[in-house]
């Protein structure tokens, strides 16, 4: 009898865990099913000349289906040498997806930077630039010590091919906020600074800064960062 009610304890205490296993969904995986018809509806909207549709499709897509999708463990190339294993950071991290062909403006540069040294030790502020070493060496030399540079060139991609998903979702510039478990919190599909005018430059300082509170916020850290629209 007491082995029956342990064995019944016992069964009823692994349910949730293996239930919550079986829940686990990786990013790749959730994009493989639901991209293609993002993909054919926002087709549809800036065919129809209604171009707004496309951001409130995408929002769509985040909070329904991307939101709190795992990343698989994923190694960069860093360009200082050696390799970021993503599974060995051990807290929430901003990954900045670049095309190395388009020109990053200063402002851009400045407002990464910042980034870097205001949640130094709090928030991994990581650029992938898909390209060879060279080029992503030479870009990085406008990047202060808190901003890590990694990059991957695809034609000799050896590591991971969940990789690739981050370049074939939604091109480049991108930017995926990733946390301390990594889940992604929220992605940017549109992560850089084109127009250089004080409004593009306050909403684009202020969309970054929304997105790194919200990953501090899920590990309840965020009594000393506020999101001001004067930053």
């Amino acid at each position: 009898m007491i082995f029956r009610k342990l064995l019944l304890l016992t069964f009823f205490t692994y349910i949730p865990l293996l239930f919550a296993q079986e829940q686990k969904v990786y990013f790749e995986d959730a994009l493989s099913q639901h991209l293609t018809k993002f993909n054919i509806k926002s087709d549809l909207a800036i065919k129809n000349q209604r171009p707004n549709e496309v951001d409130v499709l995408f929002d769509t897509l985040i909070k329904t289906h991307l939101r709190n999708t795992y990343i698989s463990d994923l190694k960069l190339k860093k360009i200082s040498g050696g390799i970021l294993n993503t599974a060995q950071v051990d807290k929430p991290f901003l990954l900045i997806t670049k095309n190395a062909a388009i020109i990053q403006t200063k402002e851009e540069i400045k407002t990464i930077n910042d980034l870097a040294n205001e949640y130094n030790g709090k928030v991994d502020i990581i650029i992938l630039y898909w390209s060879k070493k060279d080029i992503a060496k030479k870009k990085a030399r406008h990047f202060n010590k808190n901003v890590t540079v990694v990059y991957a060139d695809e034609r000799h991609n050896k590591f991971n091919q969940a990789l690739s998903a981050f370049k074939h979702s939604f091109g480049a510039p991108a930017g995926f906020y990733i946390n301390q478990y990594k889940q992604i919190s929220d992605i940017d599909r549109k992560f850089f600074l084109k127009n250089v005018n004080t409004l593009t430059k306050e909403l684009f300082t202020e969309k970054a800064h929304k997105g790194i509170f919200e990953l501090l916020a899920s590990q309840n850290d965020t009594a000393q960062y506020k999101v001001t629209k004067d930053r």
